[in-house]
């Protein structure tokens, strides 16, 4: 008699776990019609293929906006693409010229320059998720500010990226923004798992 109870929970257990991954990929806008392509390469360089978010709307060419930001910090922002770069206070010794290009296609990647520039202090990366194919999700996957070194680690077509750094995103699904911290400069966009 001990062991009915516990069966039964198990069997309760393993059934919402079986539904909650049948839910989760049944609903996902974002998932690529193609699995994660490997790369020969790859794994010798470092790089981890992720899937990246795509764009409700694909960008039909690049858009870049530039800026001149100091010491007392500033913002660049791509109304069009939904990102704002913050710049904070400190965060470089002299006027510096941001560019911030929004890249073609379907994936929400960004190229930033100066490329190699580190920061004092981190910027903050700001994506308007009303922008992309995650408008309308109740329930925003897990997702990771993912870091590339050149385009040629991104294939737009199937969705995915070759990548060297992960960083965590924060969440505000009542804005409809992810967020993440950069300390240094060339290629970002939003992955997810």
């Amino acid at each position: 008699m001990g062991l009915r109870p516990f069966s039964r929970f198990g069997a309760r257990l393993l059934s919402i776990f079986f539904l909650a991954g049948c839910t989760r990929d049944a609903v996902s806008p974002v998932e690529p019609t193609a699995a994660i392509p490997s790369s020969p390469n790859s794994a010798l360089l470092g790089l981890v293929p992720v899937r990246g978010v795509t764009r409700a709307h694909p960008l039909a060419r690049d858009i870049s906006v530039s800026a001149v930001i100091g010491k007392t910090g500033g913002t660049i922002s791509i109304p069009e693409a939904g990102l704002t770069l913050v710049v904070p206070a400190g965060a470089v010794s002299q006027n510096t010229n941001f560019t911030a290009t929004a890249i073609a296609g379907t994936l929400v990647a960004y190229e930033f320059e100066p490329h190699g520039t580190t920061f004092a202090v981190p910027l903050q990366f700001t994506q308007d998720l009303r922008k992309t194919s995650l408008l309308g999700v109740l329930t925003a996957p897990l997702m990771d500010g993912a870091y590339f070194t050149d385009r040629s680690k991104l294939n737009s077509a199937a969705g995915v990226a070759f990548v060297s750094e992960l960083r965590p995103v924060v969440t505000n699904l009542l804005k409809g923004q992810a967020s993440f911290p950069i300390d240094h400069f060339s290629g970002y966009l939003i992955s997810w798992h």
